[in-house]
This record gives C-alpha cells, structure tokens and sequence, in this order.
C-alpha cells in the first residue's frame, strides 16, 4: 500500500511538471518573464500598429463613417471590454448554478493500521463478550473474536443536498453577478463613446488642417512676396523702415504658420491612426487622408437639457446605480447569514468491505448547522456592508455632479468655438469686401500693386483662421457629445 502512495506521488508530481512547461510557466521561477512579453509586444507593433489604410479599407480617402467603423471594429481597448464582456457574462452563468442541488460522487481507499473487530461471529451474538465457558452455568458459548473490517478498503458514495440559506446566499451572489454583466457592458459602451469622440475630434481637426495647409503656403508665399518688393521700395525711399520692418514680421509669422501647421497636422494624423490602428507612417503606401463636409455646427441647446441628456445617456450613472444595487444585495445576504444553516441530503454508499454484511446503504436526512461564531463574523460584516451601501449612494450622487460638470465645461467650450467661427466670418467677409474694393481702385504702380498684395494676404489670413474655427468647432462638438453619452448607444 505505501509503494502504490509513493508511485501515485511520483506520477502526480511529474505531470505537474510536465503542464508547468507546457503552458510556458517556470515551475522553479528561473524563465526571464521579459523576453515573451517584448516577442508578444513586436507581434502587436507588426500586426496591428503598421497596417497600412489601403491594405484595410482599399482607399486612401477616408470619411467619418470610415473612421467611426474602423474605430469601433479594430481598437483593441473595445476588443478588451468585449474580453471583459465575455467574462463577467461566463462568472454570472456559474453564479448561477449555485441556485440548483448539488451533486458529490466520492471514492475513497483507506487504510487502517489495526484490525476492526467483532466481539463474535456467531449469528445472533454479534458484540457478546466472549466466555469460554460454554459448558458452565452462564457461559455463552463464543469462543473467538471475529475480524470486523478490512484495514484497506474502498469505499464509494454519490450524495445530492440542497440547502436553502446557501441557494439565497447564492440568489443574492447571482443577483450581483448579472449586475456586474451589465455594468461591463455599459463600461464598454462608454469606451466606444471616448474613442468616437477622438476619432471625431481628430477627423475635423485633420480636415481643416488639411485645407489650411496650402492656405498657409499661399500665405507665406504672398507675405515673402510681400517683404521683398516692400524692401525694394524701401532702398528708393518709397517705404520707411517700419514699413520693412511690419512686413518682415508677417513674412516670418507666415513661415511659422507653415511650420506650426504640419506639425499640428502630423499630431492629429498620429492620433486619427493610433485610434484606428492603422499606420501613422506617411511612407508606407502613401498615407491617408479624410475627406468631408466642414461647415458650421448646428447644434444648439440649453445646458440644463444637455445636463439631463447626460445623466439619461451616461454609463457612468448606471454603474453607480448597479454599484448601489450589489450593495444593497450585499447587505440582505448578511442578514440571510443570521438564519442556520439547513442542508436536506440522500446519500448512496458502497463499501468494498468483505466482512460486512450489507454492503450498500442509503442515507436521507436534514442537517442544521448554526455556527455562533459565524454569527459574531456576519455581524461585522453586516455594519460593513451597510457602510459600503451609504457610501455608493453617495458616490451615485458625486458621479451625477460630476457628469454635469464636465458637460458644462464642455459645453462652454463649445459656445466659444461658435462665436470664434462667428468672429472669423466676420472677419473673413471684411477682409473679402476690402479686396473687392482694392481690385477695383488699383493703379499700374508698385505702391498699389503692393497694398493689394498685402489684403490678399490679409484675407487669406483670415480665411485660415476661419477654416481653424470651423475644424475647433467641429471638435468641441464631438467632446460635447461624448460628454452627454449621446455619440454612441446601443439598444
């Protein structure tokens, strides 16, 4: 028997090992955990992050729903809160399973180190003390003591119970459990909303970019123009040195401008490519670029309805309503806990002993357990769990200033990219006005020439400034949006 122990050991133990290596797990803690993590990491970098856009979508223009649907099927922080999804719906499916009876099947070898024995075997004096003297007055006749068990033997047994403090035990975990399925789900939506809201915000962004890139290079080009013939006329005494000097300064403002803007266009590319996964490397096929309406926002509200539409549309306000729910559950599971514990139970058992006489049986009963110092445990745990239900109240009520907080915020925000769009048009319709106007009185010499030179470019600047406000605006809007939770739902 202790060579069959000993061998079962040895077996157990090696594929122990065997699995560690299999599933890449060091058993003695001497693998270097850095090497996989660095091989995974390239993996993802050469898979993911320098896809080209043709390679995916077949075009090199892509439009908002190109970008919104890409987002939303290819960022890998949704394909990690669907993971997760699929995790809490699993752990709500076994908590469930808790409800139903519970089913053992058990075998057991055992060895004993004496032998269990009868005082007889003599049918009818089993347990009669033995006294030799069967023919004196008061003998019984048993002679011998009699082997009761085996030393090894084995024994089985299937047994089903159902206890109904553990089945509301369980009804109360499975209750919390579907309400963490549900949390995850809206966790998921609400990443879905911050990630269209960057897809958004960096379209527009790009988009107005875009058309203000050559804007600016029109600019720069009429203001060193500009400088140039301003200089020339300054060697003839036609200009002051202020004069020459203003225009210098344009001139170099221009070229910043240029400068300014393909590095903000660069950012925003990076951006729009890292949400979408695609490769940001303009060398790759070329790149891509976005294509779109860019016009002015029409939406308009009032903060306090905007405000509601948040707490209605934001995650955020679910969770902690789910939060205050498991709470809650939590406190009626320690009240479940003061009851005792009931178990109903039917047993099987057979046991391979050759000494017994029946050697199966079958077992139906109740057992009641009530454990006093459980009790003085649960009543700890119960100020704790009514503790934690206060405070998810009031963590509901800082979740739903907060969310109206940042909705105004962002709202206000919004309201000042509007009138920026509104004072660049303003702008824009003065500095067009005035080139009508110079066109129209313009003379064949240099002075005139040059003064029309300077309100094209004056209107070019203003054109640039007006495409920002609009790209601004766009933007804010796609922020505002997300912060009331109304850029993305699901039924």
């Amino acid at each position: 028997m202790g060579t069959a122990i000993r061998f079962i050991c040895i077996c157990v133990l090696m594929l122990f090992l065997g699995s560690c290596r299999s599933f890449g797990v060091d058993q003695f803690g001497l693998a270097d955990p850095v090497r996989p993590a660095r091989a995974r990491s390239a993996v993802t970098l050469s898979e993911l992050r320098i896809t080209p856009a043709t390679l995916i979508t077949g075009t090199h223009s892509l439009t908002l729903d190109d970008c919104r649907s890409l987002a939303l099927t290819r960022n890998l922080d949704v394909h990690a809160a669907r993971a997760e999804e699929m995790i809490k719906a699993a752990i709500d499916k076994g908590n469930r399973t808790r409800l139903l009876p519970h089913l053992l099947v058990s075998g057991e070898l055992s060895e004993r180190d004496n032998y269990g024995y009868a005082f007889s075997d003599v049918i009818g004096q089993e347990g009669r003390t033995p006294n030799p003297g069967a023919s004196t007055a008061g003998g019984t006749g048993v002679t011998n003591f009699s082997v009761g068990h085996e030393r090894s033997t084995w024994r089985y047994a299937i047994e089903t119970n159902w206890s109904p403090t553990d089945a509301a035990l369980a009804y109360y975990l499975a209750k919390n459990s579907g309400n963490d399925r549900t949390r995850a789900r809206f966790q998921r939506i609400r990443v879905g909303q911050k990630l269209v809201a960057t897809v958004e915000a960096a379209f527009f962004r790009r988009l107005s970019l875009q058309r203000r890139k050559p804007c600016a290079e029109r600019l720069a080009a009429l203001r060193a123009r500009v400088r140039e013939q301003t200089e020339a006329l300054a060697r003839s005494k036609l200009k002051t040195s202020e004069d020459e000097y203003r225009s210098g300064q344009r001139a170099l403002r221009a070229a910043r401008l240029v400068s300014a803007i393909a590095e903000e266009l660069e950012k925003q590319h990076n951006t729009l490519a890292s949400s979408l996964f695609l490769s940001p490397d303009q060398s790759v096929d070329g790149g891509f670029v976005v294509e779109g309406a860019l016009d002015m926002p029409c939406f308009r509200d009032e903060i306090p309805s905007m405000e509601m539409k948040a707490i209605q549309n934001r995650p955020e306000c679910v969770e902690a309503g789910l939060n205050l729910a498991n709470s809650m559950n939590d406190v009626r599971r320690t009240i479940v806990k003061y009851f005792p514990k009931i178990v109903g139970f039917w047993r099987y058992t057979r046991d391979k002993d050759r000494y017994l006489y029946n050697k199966e049986w079958k077992d139906v009963g109740i057992r009641v357990n009530y454990d006093l110092g459980e009790v003085l445990t649960n009543r700890q745990e119960a100020r704790a769990a009514r503790s934690a239900a206060d405070k998810a109240d009031i963590i509901g009520a800082a979740v739903a200033i907060g969310i109206t907080a940042q909705v105004r915020s962002a709202a206000l925000a919004y309201f000042r990219t509007l009138r920026e769009v509104e004072y660049a048009e303003i702008g824009l319709r003065m500095s067009r006005k005035a080139l009508l106007s110079a066109r129209a009185k313009t003379a064949d010499n240099d002075l005139t020439k040059l003064a029309l030179l300077d309100i094209e470019a004056d209107a070019l600047e203003e054109e640039i400034e007006w495409l920002r406000a609009l790209g601004e605006a766009q933007a804010a809007l796609a922020e505002l949006r997300s912060a009331m939770g109304t850029n993305y739902q699901e039924s």
